[in-house]
């Protein structure tokens, strides 16, 4: 990806960053030119990053975005395992709060321990930070995870105009309109890899 002096990279290596971006957005509003923004999510493995100061980690095409981009250099989790989480990253509030905060017990997660499945409904009057930005005017793209915890399936269409395995913010129909593109890489998390090391699995 080439990034002109107004994009922002944004590369999103702990969740919870809703603080720091909150006024961002906030500025994007009242803004003439609005910056375009990538938001790059990564799952388990912390800041093991060139960018970030790891010594052995070897990540040159990231490091590289870094420097045309912002780094979060102070963030948190406000919760321990990723539904909630993501929950709490595309809404922008507590899980608790919104009652987003137990993981879901839907599928495979179903035992003799958790019989009824459960997902979360957040409160009627709860949305996705994105559904701002697409006020404020910005085309608004994910590729392709959500799992925010509360039913699904399907994510409601005010959250995005693309959710898909080809979602990018090249398609958007008028190149001049700012974006904010979302690209998930998945290679990382524990789930994929069994105790041998090998991946097992790609979640979806």
């Amino acid at each position: 990806m080439n990034l002109t002096n107004q994009t922002k990279l944004f590369a999103v290596l702990l969740p919870s960053l809703m603080t720091a971006a909150l006024p961002f957005i906030s500025q994007a509003q009242n803004s003439q030119k609005q910056p375009n923004i990538i938001w790059i999510s990564t799952k388990d493995f912390s800041p093991h990053l060139g960018c970030y100061g790891d010594k052995v980690a070897q990540t040159p095409n990231i490091d590289k975005l870094a420097t045309q981009g912002v780094r979060f250099t102070n963030v948190f989790t406000s919760a321990a395992i990723c539904a909630p989480v993501r929950a709490g990253i595309i809404t922008g509030m507590y899980q608790n709060s919104i009652g987003c905060m137990h993981m879901r017990t839907t599928g495979y997660r179903r035992s003799v321990e958790n019989p009824v499945e459960f997902t979360a409904v957040p409160p009627h009057y709860v949305k996705a930070f994105t559904e701002y930005l697409r006020v404020a005017g910005y085309y608004c793209t994910n590729n392709n995870k959500t799992d925010y915890q509360f039913a699904k399936d399907p994510v409601p269409g005010s959250i995005w105009d693309d959710c898909s395995r080809t979602a990018h913010y090249k398609n958007r129909p008028d190149k001049n309109q700012p974006f904010f593109a979302v690209f998930n890489y998945t290679g990382t998390h524990e789930s994929q890899y069994s105790s041998t090391g090998r991946i097992v699995r790609c979640e979806s």
